[in-house]
């Protein structure tokens, strides 16, 4: 990715001291600031040099913060503010210390236990999501980030989207009451963790997402990802059910929300 800046990363963006590159990815790199105002300390992700001029780049990344900056749940990364830098967006957001489930994968196969301490306050974050009309979109290992003190957040909803279809308020009963478009035949997501209709470049609706988490759950267990007709019998007793069934192929067998599924989740915990 080109560097943000020609030569070295900036001292300040706006009232935010640079104290460190924390890391860079597809769309930009991420800082660890301080306020100079407040003194607190965030992380700031400034959008790379390469998208000034691309102005749906540059809206999908504004619309993140955005997006984002309307959450408010324990297991969801808090956005602070966003802004403009010489005309660059940045979103400045909690400032997290651990690791993402990408790294902890890299590590080996979890139990079924460990799965669910992991795996409810994810639901529980979707279903904050969900019920404000937001479909994440892009449910991955390196978006599911544990904290050193074993909190989970979900990161960056840079691909989510809250356009609805349908002038109905979204209900638990009712998974068609937000659906959310892309245009026709466009993809956008991870190819990997994309449910069928996602990959087809369809509407998709919450159940995307459960889809996508089912993916990352076989992976957290087995190390691997799923494949098609692969046997989820070696899965533990219980989960094996479950991820099933979030990872049907036809939406329509899928837990029709992500409470149906955190229930599912909490009666199996509660259960062992």
């Amino acid at each position: 990715m080109d560097n943000v800046c020609p030569t070295a990363a900036p001292q300040l963006i706006g009232k935010y001291r640079v104290l460190e590159e924390l890391g860079r990815g597809g769309m930009g790199t991420v800082y660890k600031v301080q306020d100079t105002f407040l003194g607190r300390f965030a992380a700031l992700k400034l959008i790379a040099e390469k998208y000034r001029n691309d102005q749906e780049a540059m809206g999908r990344f504004e619309r993140e913060g955005q997006t984002a900056a309307t959450l408010q749940h324990p297991n969801i990364c808090a956005v602070y503010e966003t802004g403009r830098w010489q005309d660059l967006p940045y979103i400045v957001m909690e400032l997290l210390e651990g690791k993402t489930l990408s790294e902890r994968i890299g590590l080996g196969p979890i139990g079924g236990d460990q799965l669910l301490r992991i795996g409810i306050p994810i639901v529980s974050a979707l279903e904050a999501a969900h019920r404000m009309g937001i479909v994440h979109r892009d449910i991955k290992p390196a978006n599911l980030f544990v904290t050193r003190s074993g909190q989970m957040k979900v990161l960056d909803f840079g691909l989510a989207k809250t356009k609805r279809l349908f002038s109905a308020p979204v209900t638990d009963d009712m998974p068609t009451a937000a659906m959310f478009v892309t245009m026709p035949g466009v993809i956008l997501g991870t190819f990997a963790y994309m449910s069928p209709e996602q990959v087809r470049g369809e509407p998709v609706d919450g159940r995307a997402d459960i889809y996508s988490l089912g993916v990352v759950f076989y992976e957290l267990l087995t190390g691997k990802l799923p494949v098609v007709g692969i046997s989820l019998a070696p899965l533990p007793r219980g989960l094996s059910a479950i991820i099933a069934k979030m990872i049907a192929p036809d939406r329509n067998h899928r837990f029709l929300n992500a409470t149906e599924l955190r229930q599912a989740l909490q009666d199996l915990r509660d259960a062992g």
